[in-house]
């Protein structure tokens, strides 16, 4: 496991410390592990992370709900290569990580981030010709 993965993995499990998940949270996350078979966190395995991710993408599963599933996972024994699996998928091919869109970005993994071209750039900012009037 890299240095950045590490540090991403201590990031979510300080996260889930913080966190304190009630009955209705727990509810929720029960039914993703249980649409996805998964009926003991500490032996999930890659397939059923990889499973869990799409049933989150077909869900349209909220940023605030990927990231508390993934720290309930981590409180509940998810192992470190499974973690770092869920930390280090690109959900939507934007080529940023989920680790870094949820604790940098903090944008929605479901949605590809792109940032404005240059061209779209230029449209957005203010003219420098004053306003014709009618």
């Amino acid at each position: 496991m890299s240095e950045t993965t590490q540090l991403q993995v201590q990031e979510l499990a300080c996260f889930a410390q913080e966190q304190d998940f009630n009955q209705q949270y727990r509810q929720y996350f029960g039914d993703v592990w249980e649409e996805v078979g998964v009926r003991d966190i500490s032996k999930m395995t890659i397939q059923d992370a990889e499973q869990t991710l799409k049933v989150l993408a077909d869900s349209e599963a909220s940023p605030q709900f990927i990231k508390s599933l993934l720290a309930q996972a981590a409180i509940d024994g998810a192992t470190p290569q499974v973690l770092e699996y869920f930390l280090s998928s690109d959900i939507d091919s934007d080529g940023r990580t989920l680790a870094t869109v949820l604790f940098q970005d903090q944008t929605n993994p479901l949605e590809a981030d792109t940032p404005l071209s240059p061209s779209k750039a230029q449209v957005l900012s203010p003219s420098l010709q004053p306003d014709l009037e009618w």
